[in-house]
């Protein structure tokens, strides 16, 4: 059987997050996993340059360049940790094309999404408001819409994905950083968009990301 490389990659930087290692996985002969979370000791700030909630993002985008020659990516969010030894194998199961993205639990589409940001803004509220006050949503939503080819019926969670690593994908997560770094807001307001434009083959993953028992959230931070 071909040997099958998938690095699942995180970030704790600024000790945001409360570390949970992934428990062993239970995987076929020919697959081959590696775990790593970047933290302040391998990854350490760049407070002249970003935010930590912004240096996070570089391997959540450029995992394939810092971890170079796997076969599949899965990328977790600091809240989250793989506490079922099927995690890995069912992630791999997900991805039918070139990635697969769940589907936002709560809200379905890119103007939900910045509606809700502004929403809360407005409200002060206090997890909202670190994160995003004076975050350019809106302009980046706006830009979306100028492609008369995108259509605004999806949004997915950036919490937690898995890729393979092929073309396609890697020019999406330039692209995505892109966005990222010129609205520097949620990032998932561009996800729809990005993976339309490259036109990715997605997989669609129906089920709430916090109510699947192949992931499970560690952390206070949600």
């Amino acid at each position: 059987m071909e040997k099958i490389k998938v690095v699942v990659l995180s970030a704790n930087l600024g000790n945001f997050d409360t570390l949970v290692e992934n428990v062993k996985q239970e995987l076929p002969s020919n697959v081959e996993v590696v775990f790593h979370t970047f933290t302040d000791v391998d990854f350490p700030p760049m407070t002249v340059a970003m935010a930590p909630r912004m240096q996070y993002r570089i391997p959540k985008l450029f995992g394939w360049q810092m971890f170079p020659g796997y076969d599949y990516y899965i990328w977790l969010d600091g809240s989250m940790s793989l506490q079922n030894p099927q995690s890995v194998k069912w992630f791999l199961g997900q991805c039918r094309g070139d990635i697969a993205l769940f589907r936002h639990p709560w809200r379905k589409t890119v103007k939900e999404e910045v509606d809700h940001i502004e929403q809360k803004l407005q409200q002060n509220h206090k997890y909202m408001v670190p994160r995003y006050k004076n975050g350019l949503h809106k302009e980046q939503y706006a830009e979306c819409l100028a492609d008369p080819k995108f259509k605004d019926k999806n949004l997915y969670t950036s919490t937690a994905f898995i890729y393979k690593n092929n073309k396609k994908v890697r020019e999406m997560l330039k692209e995505w950083w892109y966005y990222s770094s010129r609205y520097f807001t949620c990032d998932q307001v561009a996800l729809a968009y990005v993976v339309h434009k490259h036109e990715l083959k997605i997989n669609v993953i129906e089920e709430n990301q916090y109510n699947i028992p192949y992931m499970t959230l560690t952390s206070k931070h949600k």
